[in-house]
């Protein structure tokens, strides 16, 4: 995007990248902090790249504290340029995701693509609703049999903190007073539905596994999977694993709110508030949410350019994209035809959904250490509660 801005504007106005990325790799996050403290020094970058991860796999994320950012008035709202902009219009996009990307109404990150994760199961099991608290998770899993599980048995308490708490820590904050509610209900209630998990699986590769988990929710041993939604193919695979239309549940929630939640696919930009040239700026970020469909673009997950949207849907009607394709059901070529109907029903599932995976890997760490103490047996819930109140309210207010 950079190479190509600079060659359409040659003698004109070119992007200079800054490079910030030092320590990531040794998990440090000496570049980050230098950044933020050039920003607060009044040095704010005209645009930001806001998230990376390593590349020495130990699966960090490096992520700008991007709401924080927003909220002290570092960052530009995007949506008035979308608005104004002649070529987009809030009309041209896939509008959920971006506004579960708000901080108090403003825009100020956008990203080209993204996808969705779940927890998905049989129909005659969690029904065909869109959210569900603990306890009626709990209620439907004891009408199932005695040795029938929640999730695969593979599933540990870290697989599911590091997928649920990305998408609710933040919800726990008041980034305007400082003030923190993880001692209350919803959160212990999460805590709670985590801890019922293994401690730790080893997994070993096996086949054999692989094959049992993917006939145990078929037939009837296991109330719930993860899903990663890509795809409308990924609808039918889905419901072909469940065994009929699929209830999308997502993670319990202690307000009734939809449990399923976005993944960003792509870049992540944001535009400062201090930018000499706004209208440049724009120009470049625009770019990303210009039609840009090609087929190779479909394996970074749904477009949120709408008219990509929809031409990746038919796309996928005339059998020209590729699906991952889950164990049970076979070669995608045996899967029945798109329909308009899983058009509709995939659009309607994206509008209800209002959260988005965007990690403060600093703030999920000072959540973790104390989770971990619990899960081992080592603190009750409420030693754990009480120690994270402090932690993360010490935390904040240091950052606000």
């Amino acid at each position: 995007m950079v190479d190509r801005f600079n060659a359409e504007h040659e003698g004109e106005i070119q992007i200079k990248v800054v490079d910030y990325s030092e320590g990531i790799d040794e998990g440090s996050h000496q570049g980050m902090d230098r950044l933020l403290k050039e920003i607060t020094a009044g040095k704010c970058p005209d645009i930001l790249e806001t998230f990376t991860t390593t590349n020495n796999h130990s699966g960090r994320i490096n992520a700008l504290p991007y709401q924080q950012m927003a909220k002290k008035g570092y960052l530009e709202d995007l949506w008035p340029y979308i608005e104004s902009d002649p070529e987009l219009g809030r009309d041209s996009v896939v509008e959920a995701p971006l506004k579960a990307a708000e901080v108090d109404g403003g825009l100020y990150m956008l990203f080209s693509n993204f996808a969705i994760r779940t927890l998905a199961g049989a129909p005659e099991v969690v029904g065909d609703q869109f959210s569900w608290n603990l306890d009626e998770l709990w209620k439907a899993f004891s009408a199932m049999p005695e040795d029938a599980t929640v999730l695969d048995y593979c599933s540990d308490k870290g697989e599911i903190f590091s997928t649920l708490f990305p998408m609710l820590a933040d919800s726990y904050i008041d980034w305007e007073t400082g003030q923190c509610s993880f001692d209350s209900e919803g959160f212990r209630s999460s805590l709670e539905f985590i801890n019922s998990f293994p401690q730790e699986f080893a997994w070993t590769g096996d086949e054999a596994v692989n094959r049992e988990l993917s006939e145990r929710q078929m037939k009837g041993l296991q109330m719930l999977n993860t899903f990663g939604i890509w795809c409308a193919r990924d609808i039918q695979q889905i419901d072909a694993w469940c065994g009929g239309r699929a209830g999308f549940v997502g993670y319990p929630t202690a307000d009734g709110s939809t449990g399923s939640f976005f993944s960003i696919r792509s870049g992540r930009l944001a535009m400062s508030a201090s930018c000499k040239n706004k209208e440049a700026a724009w120009d470049f970020l625009r770019r990303m949410l210009l039609p840009q469909y090609t087929p190779a673009e479909s394996e970074n997950g749904f477009p949120v350019n709408r008219a990509d949207f929809r031409k990746r849907f038919e796309a996928e009607q005339r059998g020209k994209h590729s699906v991952f394709v889950y164990g049970i059901y076979g070669p995608a070529s045996n899967l029945p035809p798109l329909e308009e109907e899983h058009y509709d029903r995939l659009t309607d599932f994206i509008s209800r959904i209002d959260k988005i995976g965007i990690y403060d890997q600093e703030l999920l760490d000072t959540i973790q250490e104390p989770c971990e103490a619990y899960f081992a047996g080592d603190k009750t819930l409420d030693e754990t509660v009480d120690l994270i109140q402090r932690r993360v309210t010490l935390y904040v207010n240091e950052k606000i």
